[in-house]
């Protein structure tokens, strides 16, 4: 019985997304030759004896790992999915952007205090791609399951039993000339038992990449 219920609870999924497109993304875009993805600003929920074990520079330094992970993560998928059959856009190598940002002393949280077109300006190309991710703490494996426990036995059924792992992503695309929010894509996804931080981040940027709408400048 535990078994089974743990297969589904880790099967269980809930997410939600909000999407903005410009009605000027279209013209706009076109005139896009080369794009920057900028590190994500993200902020880990962890839990207590997690904490424990880190430093505030560590926790900081772990965040700034994530934050690059998910901006190499969105280039690949980019690649394979916008630029796959032909170059829709140029994407500057993220060592490159990551480089010239450090250069300037701006780091992913800083990124926020500077305009769009301060930093297409900086980077030399024509739009930037930001972005954000914050983590709820996640349960341990048994409290999950503790929970998915009493979910089962004394109210509705097993899928109000919640996630174990959560995040809220959100990123956008700006025009390097103008400064003028051409996209914004907010998602929110729950991983079940098992689940950790990396699958969240994986589970996002790819989503994200599939509603980018690059994609729609093809034909």
């Amino acid at each position: 019985m535990v078994a089974v219920l743990a297969s589904s609870l880790q099967s269980c999924n809930h997410a939600s997304r909000h999407i903005y497109t410009s009605r000027s993304f279209g013209v706009v875009a076109k005139q896009h030759k080369t794009i920057a993805i900028l590190p994500f600003d993200v902020r880990l929920g962890l839990r207590p004896k997690e904490m424990e074990r880190l430093t505030p520079k560590q926790h900081a330094e772990l965040e700034q790992s994530h934050g690059r992970a998910m901006q190499s993560s969105l280039h690949v998928h980019f690649l394979n999915k916008i630029n796959s059959e032909e170059e829709v856009v140029t994407v500057q190598d993220v060592r490159v952007t990551n480089a010239l940002l450090e250069e300037k002393g701006i780091t992913p949280e800083e990124i926020i205090q500077h305009t769009p077109t301060e930093l297409a300006h900086l980077l030399g190309v024509d739009a930037v791609i930001t972005g954000t991710m914050v983590t709820e703490k996640p349960l341990s494996n048994g409290a999950a399951m503790a929970m998915m426990m009493y979910t089962f036995f004394f109210t509705s059924g097993i899928s109000n039993g919640g996630p174990t792992n959560a995040g809220n992503a959100t990123l956008k695309i700006f025009d390097g000339a103008t400064g003028s929010l051409l996209w914004s894509y907010d998602k929110r996804l729950s991983r079940g038992l098992g689940s950790n931080t990396d699958t969240i981040v994986r589970a996002i940027t790819r989503k994200a990449t599939r509603k980018i709408p690059y994609a729609k400048m093809k034909a």
